[in-house]
């Protein structure tokens, strides 16, 4: 029995000394599964828009400069439902109320610091970047197009644009780093996004919760 203990804590110290050694200096690509909080956002004239909290997916790449510095470019999107409450310049105390589904997409940068150097750290991360807003609601009449494709044939659908924005955004997280071997690790952190909104009372403040799946090469 005594034999068996001490091949497992060898086979663990051998595990953490090739995880430390991973890190430093590796490219990492990565997958995050999410949640961004619901908010509402009071604009002029008594407008709001109320979203609901949503899953949202991501993708990332970085580099590790050391053991504990890292540099990382990420993409994050989501679907969440939202009830907007829009007051018509003609008509004050009347509103017009519109339920649906936007997309987000946040395309950001960030560093992050580990605070240890083995393959189990608690780290903190700071970024910035612009996140696009669709309403998936239409600002102009429809057009409709025709044309000949190669495998179809002769094609007409229908096109519209949606009122849609970038705005630009800085957050901060904090989580915990798990090395599990030589390729690959988990990330969870939790964190708050503040996006600035043009014409609003207040910036939009989201809660964001992401566990990575990180490989390195």
């Amino acid at each position: 029995m005594n034999r068996i203990l001490v091949l497992i804590a060898v086979l663990a110290l051998s595990a953490t000394a090739e995880a430390q050694q991973s890190r430093d200096g590796k490219w990492e690509f990565g997958l995050t599964l999410g949640n961004l909080s619901g908010e509402t956002v009071t604009g002029l004239n008594g407008s709001f828009i109320d979203s609901a909290s949503t899953t949202a997916y991501g993708l990332s790449v970085g580099y590790n400069f050391s053991k504990r510095l890292a540099l990382t470019g990420e993409i994050l999107w989501g679907t969440p439902n939202y009830t907007a409450s829009l007051v018509p310049e003609n008509a004050p105390g009347t509103s017009i109320d519109i339920n649906h589904e936007m997309d987000l997409f946040n395309y950001g940068i960030k560093g992050t610091f580990n605070l240890l150097e083995g393959p189990v750290t608690p780290f903190i991360e700071a970024g910035l970047g612009w996140t696009y807003f669709d309403s998936n609601v239409a600002d102009s009449a429809p057009v409709t197009g025709c044309w000949w494709d190669p495998f179809w044939g002769y094609v007409c659908d229908t096109f519209y644009s949606t009122y849609s924005k970038t705005q630009e955004y800085y957050g901060a997280a904090g989580g915990l780093r798990w090395d599990l071997n030589n390729a690959m690790s988990l990330k969870g952190s939790y964190g708050m996004q503040e996006i600035k909104i043009d014409n609003a009372a207040e910036d939009l403040s989201l809660e964001v919760w992401r566990l990575e799946v990180l490989w390195r090469f």
